[in-house]
């Protein structure tokens, strides 16, 4: 078994003869190596076994060569792909894990196979040009442009990709020379490797919104090691409905891409005391820049989608709430190509790539702080920072009835950081009390959430002008005033349950 270390880029086809000639890229090159046409077949049952357990199985022709490859699920950081990877020399068309050494990848193999057999689930085509190239003293890369299609019975999809693999070195060069090729071309980082692309073929699949998922924390990990697996999954969450939310036909992916957003921000904020400040601040930063260019586009999706419809529905002759869905869905139209927009420039892709090369260096926290420890165990550091932020939560939310809208947003801000290292943190501990503890902080974070919709509704509402909608106006200012302060009697016992709840940690 090898372990397979690669950035993976999308690119125009009309920028690879741009990019060949530029300097910075013959002033790395090492040695060009020479051009392959590779051809290869992803096998799978029927019912799509592997692809379910994130195995992919191929085989390629190179020339008179057959290279048999099996990979298992890795992870992706950043357009970082690092999967385990076995390969071996076979015959013609021929599938054999007879010589197979790893036994606990057999086993699962003939466990999952179970007699069933393997069939073409699509084909990859396409020529690759290499160089390898000497990125830093020590750390050396092979260089891959891939041109083709894969197929996959009728449907085919065009490949134009970079890949980065490293042969030996430090995985940080990669980005370093990604970001040093944004100056000069426009590439974007592949979050999917080329067999994710096939099966999304192969099957008809279109992307879904992707909701967080819990990072995989052990009690015997260091703080280190515990930020370094939050924050990895907080980018893939952001990654993963990336494209989604370019296409822009469901607005639940740039819901859930500014989750993500905001998750990775109150992970950095939580490990603040161990964290390089020198690199942490302008990533913020960055995030408090992406997460603006999203934020209105959210705030009017909430409207039109989910304030607006019920108050047209009780009042389906009203004149005027027509103008208002009018005029507030072409606001949200322009604010939807600025959020677009966003997602494809230069700036978010060097964002992604200053994240990458700081999760996969070798010290992303740094140890040089005075006063720092980053060999602290992970369990109690999470031990300390909820009992913070619970402790923080509740002087805020001290007198909850009596507080303005902006005291309340405070109160909904600190609730939700509580929340999301609550959810960070469970694993470490018993999942019974956890889960009632997150489940009774998610009430009240929903509660003080609805109220802070219905301040940013009034504030949408004012940008209507239109003298037709005026009373429609004054209606849907009543209905959203009038659900507040229903939302508002449940906040007491909303609060009390929280209080109530005992502290999982």
């Amino acid at each position: 078994m090898s372990s397979e270390i690669e950035l993976k880029l999308h690119i125009a086809e009309r920028d690879i003869w741009r990019l060949l000639r530029l300097p910075l890229l013959h002033s790395v090159t090492l040695k060009k190596l020479p051009s392959r046409r590779l051809i290869n077949t992803y096998y799978d049952t029927v019912d799509y076994r592997l692809r379910d357990l994130g195995i992919a199985i191929r085989l390629r022709q190179i020339g008179n060569k057959w290279l048999q490859t099996i990979k298992t699920e890795g992870r992706v950081v950043a357009g970082l792909h690092e999967r385990p990877e076995w390969e071996r020399e076979t015959l013609p068309n021929t599938l054999d894990f007879s010589g197979l050494e790893d036994e606990k990848l057999k086993s699962l193999l003939e466990k999952t196979l179970d007699g069933v057999a393997l069939r073409p689930a699509f084909v990859t085509d396409f020529t690759r040009l290499s160089r390898v190239l000497q990125l830093s003293e020590g750390t050396q890369c092979e260089f891959a442009i891939d041109r083709g299609k894969i197929f996959s019975g009728g449907n085919e999809a065009t490949i134009s990709e970079l890949e980065l693999e490293i042969i030996h070195g430090d995985p940080v060069a990669l980005f370093d020379f990604v970001r040093a090729l944004l100056e000069h071309i426009n590439v974007t980082l592949a979050h999917e490797s080329k067999a994710a692309h096939g099966f999304a073929l192969a099957l008809g699949t279109l992307p879904q919104p992707v909701k967080a998922k819990q990072a995989l924390l052990d009690k015997r990990m260091s703080a280190r090691q515990g930020f370094i697996a939050i924050a990895a999954a907080c980018i893939q969450q952001l990654t993963a409905n990336e494209a989604g939310c370019i296409i822009g036909k469901d607005t639940e992916f740039l819901h859930q891409l500014r989750i993500a957003i905001r998750r990775l921000r109150t992970a950095i904020r939580l490990f603040s005391d161990h964290l390089d400040d020198s690199i942490a601040t302008p990533i913020v930063e960055e995030l408090r820049w992406l997460g603006g260019q999203l934020g209105t586009t959210r705030d009017l999706d909430v409207f039109v989608e989910e304030t607006l419809p019920p108050i047209m529905a009780a009042y389906p002759n009203m004149m005027g709430l027509a103008q208002i869905r009018e005029c507030i869905s072409a606001l949200r139209d322009e604010a939807n190509v600025s959020s677009r927009a966003a997602l494809q420039s230069p700036r978010y892709q060097r964002l992604l790539l200053d994240i990458g090369a700081w999760l996969v260096s070798t010290s992303p926290l740094s140890s040089d702080i005075p006063g720092t420890d980053t060999a602290m165990m992970l369990s109690e550091f999470a031990r300390s920072a909820l009992k913070r932020h619970r402790k923080q939560l509740i002087r805020r939310a001290d007198q909850l009835l009596e507080l303005s809208a902006e005291e309340r947003h405070r109160v909904r801000i600190s609730g939700k950081r509580l929340r999301y290292a609550a959810e960070f943190f469970a694993p470490l501990f018993a999942a019974k009390r956890s889960k009632s503890y997150i489940q009774e902080l998610a009430n009240l974070q929903t509660i003080l959430g609805v109220l802070n919709d219905t301040t940013t509704t009034k504030t949408i509402l004012s940008q209507v002008t239109d003298e037709k909608a005026a009373e429609a106006l004054t209606v849907v200012h009543a209905w959203v005033t009038g659900a507040s302060h229903g939302y508002v009697a449940h906040l007491p016992q909303a609060h009390d349950r929280f209080l109530q709840q005992q502290t999982f940690w």
